[in-house]
């Protein structure tokens, strides 16, 4: 599909939408994968390999990401982040951990919005705290958001709100790096989202 896009010269406007489409539905079942890999090997039982992680680099690193995003959108995208969290871990599940997060948070705050993150070391923990005044999340719902392929909102089309994954796997990744994640909300006014991880 990328291919016959490149060299679309003289292809027709129906074959070119066709094009599209299978190129977005490529897109979103390697999206679908990657996430579902990401959930097999937190499964398992094996130890990971653990390497010297700078979470405080991380996260600033995603919040430069998202800016230009969340300028698009009117929203205002703010950072306290505390100088060398260090802790031991997978740089990568970490990362799509917290960038799930700020995803969710981005995706669910309105233009006027904002979005906070919070990352500090208290006693030998490192807590990470993402704030949003987005459109929360419904008290009878809080306890199912982590669950597998769960979404409120079951009329969200696949490419709109993906498939469901995103806050188990952030689970999944917290919990495997001996840490905890908690969510407090309310409909209307936000969400808060506490990621508790040790420290090195």
């Amino acid at each position: 599909a990328e291919v016959a896009l490149k060299y679309s010269e003289g292809m027709r406007e129906d074959d070119q939408k066709a094009m599209l489409a299978m190129l977005s539905a490529a897109q979103q079942m390697k999206g679908l994968t990657e996430d579902l890999l990401i959930l097999a090997r937190t499964d398992r039982v094996s130890p990971m390999l653990l390497s010297a992680v700078n979470l405080s680099k991380l996260l600033n690193k995603l919040m430069k990401l998202y800016e230009p995003q969340t300028v698009e959108k009117g929203i205002e995208l703010t950072a306290d982040i505390a100088p060398a969290l260090l802790l031991r871990g997978d740089p990568a599940d970490l990362t799509r951990a917290f960038t799930n997060l700020l995803q969710n948070s981005i995706r669910y705050t309105t233009s006027g919005g904002t979005v906070k993150l919070e990352a500090v070391q208290k006693d030998h923990q490192l807590q990470v705290t993402i704030r949003d005044t987005g459109v929360g999340i419904a008290k009878e719902n809080l306890e199912r958001i982590f669950e597998r392929f769960w979404r409120a909102d079951r009329t969200r089309r696949f490419d709109d709100g993906g498939a469901g994954l995103g806050l188990s796997i952030t689970q999944a990744v917290v919990q495997r790096h001996g840490g905890k994640v908690a969510v407090t909300s309310t409909v209307g006014s936000g969400s808060c989202f506490f990621v508790t991880l040790p420290m090195a």
